[in-house]
């Protein structure tokens, strides 16, 4: 088949208005003139002259898409690649998660966990979770009140730290 001929969208519409096997069925069943049939039942007749129409349109379809879906995935895969690398080489992040770890440290005090020298990436979740004796603020809003008052005083810090929060909690 011929790329320059069908675009990706026409042959998904011809894959949508392929025979049926019950129609196929009919209209191999047919003795009449064919000529009196519609247009429809005639361009069916055509397409049942090919083995496996569907499939074969299938992969052509395939084939039209591939580069594309290429060119896309690339995409992607360089945005997280990027977000990796800014995740990696963030002195500010490391800061922060310094913090955390002696933050942790300090309320785990004089148990088993209280000298951790790190913690795995979805215990931070438990920062949500951890609640102050009065039940009405946790972990996470006294750490946000505490770099937003003094720790994080540029907009820019902030923007990273919401930027890790999401890309985390999309994960």
């Amino acid at each position: 088949m011929d790329e320059s001929r069908l675009d990706a969208d026409q042959v998904e519409n011809v894959i949508k208005f392929c025979p049926t096997k019950e129609e196929m069925d009919l209209l191999k069943n047919y003795t009449g003139d064919r000529e009196k049939l519609g247009k429809c039942e005639q361009f069916f007749l055509e397409l049942m002259k090919v083995p496996r129409v569907e499939s074969k349109l299938q992969v052509f379809l395939f084939k039209i898409q591939f580069s594309a879906q290429v060119t896309d995935f690339k995409k992607s895969l360089n945005t997280v690649n990027c977000a990796c690398e800014e995740v990696r080489n963030s002195s500010k992040l490391k800061e922060i998660m310094k913090k955390i770890l002696f933050l942790g440290n300090t309320l785990n005090q004089g148990t088993a966990r209280g000298s951790a020298v790190g913690f795995k990436l979805d215990s931070l979740l438990k920062l949500g979770d951890t609640r102050a004796t009065n039940g009405k603020m946790t972990l996470m809003h006294y750490l946000c009140k505490v770099w937003a008052r003094g720790y994080c005083n540029t907009p820019l810090v902030l923007s990273n730290i919401l930027f890790f929060s999401f890309l985390f909690l999309q994960r």
